[in-house]
């Protein structure tokens, strides 16, 4: 090793020297590569997305799309952080292929070819398709489909990014994608990307329909909670139809401000919390809904949610409180359809875990259709990471997420070599019990069998 060297170096009397021993940063992507073969994904990538390669020279589709999951998964959020995976030989090794990518002008022309709606489309469904095969839906039985929107800056001129509704940076250009998540069971069902200047609720009647389509038949949907944006006469007539239950929250429109003005009949559910609900009919609606009113002393609750009433801003009687409101066809008490309401909040943090994590305002490029092809992947990235923490993980580590675990299973020192005619990896681990937990992963994932033996059987769409 001292032969490589071509100079004296030394740092606190330690000599260092160069060596050309493949290596990696991410040994710990071994237990990545064991799952994705487990599970078909190979398989599932070279049916399903909506790309032909004729190249005889070509690395193939799933070289390419494993890379970008190697990526994302190592932390990257453009493109050009493919030089995050260090010695790409060792990694494709891992994965089984022939080499990934050098440049990332590879991927960038990928996802270039999905130039159109339909291939989109097509890779949604294809997507969900293999999900739908995996997920353990005899594990969830039931759960609460809820929707929401994000908005993801931009900083270039895409194609759809547009200046609209900007809550922390006013008059930035962004996308603002649809996404519906199954509230306990943690997995994103659908996504659609919009632009920037689309409302809160543009196309979610639609968006519903289609998502809808997707888990009707696979669990029972306890109903449908949904922010204020999406307060929408047309979305909620689709529920309706469907004969679904629905909390959605409400903005508080100068009508329905003088309607909780009126109300008298508040029951108190804890210290400074009341509740109450009344029917309540917009100009055009149809017919009556049931209104769930919940106010919150600040005098008495510090932290109290809700918002005031402009209307009654001075009035004695309602300037000390903050109101939040529903519409909902649920039976229940004021204070159970509050409860049920509550648990949204787990929607900002998977939208915030997806972001950070998984960098879905990330990987930004110039035409519409790309971008949303390479959000589905994220989405994917994402539903496989939910998968693998429930299905192999401890209770306490399906609490984690990727930010944390990425230290813990992947970013682990590796160095290809032999053993005798065998090719070997060996994985740097100074702690037993860190080893030991490895060997049972690995273990796991060897023994897993999936619950549906159609799951790599995926159709070309």
């Amino acid at each position: 090793m001292r032969k490589k060297c071509t100079t004296s170096i030394e740092v606190n009397k330690t000599k260092i020297a160069f060596t050309d021993k493949p290596m990696t940063a991410y040994g710990g992507f071994s237990l990545l590569a064991a799952f994705f073969e487990r599970i078909g994904l190979k398989e599932m990538i070279d049916t399903t997305f909506p790309v032909r390669e004729s190249s005889p020279n070509s690395m193939g589709l799933y070289a390419k799309i494993v890379a970008f999951l190697a990526m994302v998964f190592a932390g990257a959020d453009r493109f050009s952080q493919l030089a995050y995976l260090g010695n790409k030989k060792v990694i494709a090794r891992i994965f089984g292929v022939k080499r990934f990518p050098d440049a990332a002008t590879t991927l960038t022309r990928l996802f270039g070819k999905m130039k159109r709606l339909p291939n989109a489309d097509a890779l949604s469904d294809g997507l969900w398709q293999y999900l739908s095969h995996l997920i353990p839906w005899g594990t969830i039985r039931a759960d609460w489909l809820t929707f929401d929107s994000t908005v993801l800056l931009r900083y270039g001129e895409q194609e759809g990014s547009k200046k609209g509704y900007n809550p922390k940076k006013h008059g930035r250009p962004s996308h603002h994608p649809l996404i519906a998540f199954l509230n306990t069971a943690k997995y994103i069902v659908h996504l659609w990307n919009r632009s920037g200047n689309a409302s809160s609720g543009n196309n979610i009647a639609p968006f519903f329909v289609s998502t809808y389509r997707r888990i009707k038949d696979r669990l029972a949907v306890q109903g449908v909670i949904a922010d204020s944006g999406f307060y929408l006469k047309e979305f909620i007539e689709a529920l309706e139809g469907e004969g679904l239950v629905y909390i959605i929250a409400v903005r508080l429109v100068r009508p329905l401000q003088r309607e909780i003005y009126a109300v008298t009949d508040w029951q108190e559910i804890t210290h400074g919390i009341h509740g109450a609900h009344f029917l309540y009919t917009h100009t055009g609606w149809k017919r009556q809904r049931r209104y769930i009113v919940i106010r919150q002393n600040i005098t008495r609750r510090k932290k109290a949610t809700g918002k005031t009433l402009p209307l009654f801003a001075n009035e004695i009687d309602m300037r000390d409180y903050r109101y939040s409101v529903w519409v909902s066809n649920a039976t229940g008490s004021p204070h159970e359809i509050w409860k049920l309401a509550r648990p949204r909040a787990n929607d900002e943090n998977t939208i915030k875990e997806l972001k950070d994590d998984f960098a879905l305002g990330g990987f930004s490029m110039k035409h519409f259709y790309p971008v949303e092809a390479a959000m589905l992947l994220r989405v994917l990235a994402y539903n496989l990471f939910v998968f693998f923490k429930h299905e192999f993980l401890s209770r306490k580590e399906c609490a984690r997420r990727l930010h944390t675990l990425r230290y813990t299973y992947f970013i682990l020192p590796g160095q290809m070599g032999r053993d005798g005619r065998d090719i070997i990896l060996r994985i740097s681990a100074s702690k037993k019990k860190v080893i030991n937990k490895l060997i049972y992963l690995f273990g796991r994932i060897s023994q897993y069998v999936p619950r549906d033996s159609n799951c790599i059987a995926v159709e070309n769409p």
